[in-house]
């Protein structure tokens, strides 16, 4: 099929800034390079020149914008240039310029793109160096060549979602740290007390933790009696208490002691990195629930419905693919997740195209969502698909385990396949069905009720742990589901009843 265009369809406002029919010279260009407290910008016509003789300089502030503003409103009438035919350009905007580009483009009503920094820095004269002006060419250059992308508009509730994803993200990488540090520090205090087939205590539950709080040392838990030991096993709701403090009895008896004089620091230390991994936790469950009510006022909500994917992964997926409403095609998606290797083809098009590597220049976040997902769904078997299997297993993880077997990259393909599913099923606000109903005959009102029900319960398991009080009833996805459900066994019921009686 032939491109109607040779520019990729990107910006709708690109499209239609460039499809006016204004002669170039009657057009006005301004990238801007962004910064923490002053931006550059520059001024230039749709013919290449520059109407300025050094780009400005424009504070992050309001008298920054409204600068900026001024200037363009005096350029504009110096050289007859209309309001309508001045587009405003940078590279993905970070969360420090979100209230400025928000300013000009609410405010003021500018036309405001993003282009990627990987093709900015593709359209620059000079590769090899790095310059204001430079940068500035190279936006500049990637707005002319219809590179850019628009900015989505500000979003509550994908904002909220987007910040709250990546927060929790970050989160889980310092816990990860914080576990690491205490190990150093048991390690020399308690040798193998963290090693669960030694000690029988879990590491880094609410028992290990509060026996590490305070003091800790092999000659404290050896001087503690074995009653309050059980107590504190107990009362942290450690299985077999018994069984537990009598094992970490026995290790006080063959663990080496450490040095007098290292225990008084390390204690503290080990007391101070544990109150920081509680802290971390608390940060990582605050997070998690802000996910999971922004998730559940979306129509991503459904993406929960497939087996081993959680608030955590679909709340991962929806946030870093935004609104649903634009959605890109599936291959769109896939490729903007970074998940579908690069091609080159050459020597006419009955030659096949050279499989190369992934893309570096992708959204890494999504990719390892998507690869995570990828992976769980794979490998998870359906509660309900034993209506169709013995096992459990669905369409997906026959797919995966049909490349595994081939040894290709199951995770690969399995994630494009899941995007494909995932996408239709958060358009038309359904959850995962069998594909032998989607393609096959309508299953009977009995398998039906009992699927749907099957898939509620499962829902109900992945949202228990969550807050969603205060969360309109009309706005709620989970209860817009039950309610789903309960009309339409009503409506069956109310069938029946009325056929039984004709």
């Amino acid at each position: 099929m032939v491109k109607k265009s040779v520019y990729p369809e990107r910006s709708q406002e690109v499209k239609q800034f460039f499809s006016k029919g204004v002669a170039p010279e009657k057009f006005m260009v301004v990238p801007i390079d962004f910064a923490k407290t002053e931006h550059t910008a520059q001024l230039c016509l749709g013919t290449g020149e520059y109407l300025l003789k050094k780009p400005m300089k424009i504070y992050n502030d309001i008298k920054g914008a409204d600068y900026l503003i001024r200037r363009l409103q005096g350029i504009c009438r110096k050289y007859y240039i209309a309001k309508s035919n001045v587009i405003i350009g940078g590279e993905d905007p970070p969360n420090y310029t979100m209230n400025f580009v928000h300013y000009i483009r609410e405010i003021h009503h500018y036309p405001f793109v993003r282009i990627n920094a990987f093709e900015a820095k593709k359209y620059r004269t000079n590769t090899r160096a790095s310059s204001d002006n430079l940068d500035l060419n190279g936006i500049f250059q990637g707005l002319l060549n219809h590179r850019a992308r628009d900015i989505e508009e500000f979003d509550e509730l994908y904002a909220n979602l987007k910040n709250a994803s990546r927060s929790r993200r970050k989160f889980v990488k310092e816990e990860t740290a914080a576990k690491n540090r205490i190990h150093r520090c048991v390690e020399i205090l308690f040798p193998d007390f963290l090693n669960k087939s030694k000690s029988g205590i879990i590491p880094f539950t609410n028992a290990s933790l509060e026996l590490m709080e305070e003091n800790f040392s092999v000659l404290k838990i050896k001087r503690m009696r074995t009653d309050t030991l059980v107590k504190i096993l107990r009362r942290n709701h450690t299985a077999k208490p018994e069984e537990v403090a009598g094992k970490l009895k026995n290790l006080t008896d063959q663990a080496l002691a450490p040095p007098p004089n290292l225990i008084s620091y390390n204690s503290k230390s080990l007391s101070t990195k544990v109150g920081f991994l509680r802290s971390i936790r608390d940060s990582i469950v605050i997070e998690e629930n802000e996910m999971a009510r922004c998730l559940v006022q979306t129509p991503s909500f459904f993406l929960t419905s497939f087996p081993g994917i959680g608030v955590v992964l679909a709340g991962g997926i929806a946030a870093e693919y935004g609104n649903s409403s634009r959605w890109l095609p599936a291959d769109h998606m896939a490729s903007y997740g970074g998940i579908v290797p690069r091609q080159k083809q050459s020597g006419g098009s009955e030659k096949l195209p050279i499989i190369g590597h992934l893309p570096k220049d992708c959204n890494h976040i999504l990719k390892d969502w998507l690869l995570q997902a990828a992976y769980h769904v794979g490998t998870t078997p359906h509660p309900m698909w034993r209506l169709f299997t013995k096992d459990g297993t669905h369409r997906l993880i026959e797919h995966y385990q049909r490349i595994e077997n081939k040894d290709g990259k199951s995770r690969l393909s399995t994630a494009k396949l899941l995007i494909r599913i995932g996408r239709r099923m958060v358009l038309n606000e359904r959850v995962y069905m069998p594909s032998e109903w989607v393609k096959g005959p309508a299953p009977s009102e009995e398998e039906l009720f009992e699927y749907l029900d099957c898939v509620t319960k499962s829902l109900d398991e992945k949202w228990k742990k969550y807050d969603l009080s205060g969360i309109e009833d009309e706005k709620n996805y989970l209860l817009k589901w039950k309610e789903y459900c309960n009309d339409l066994k009503k409506s069956s019921s109310l069938h029946s009843g009325v056929s039984a009686s004709q």
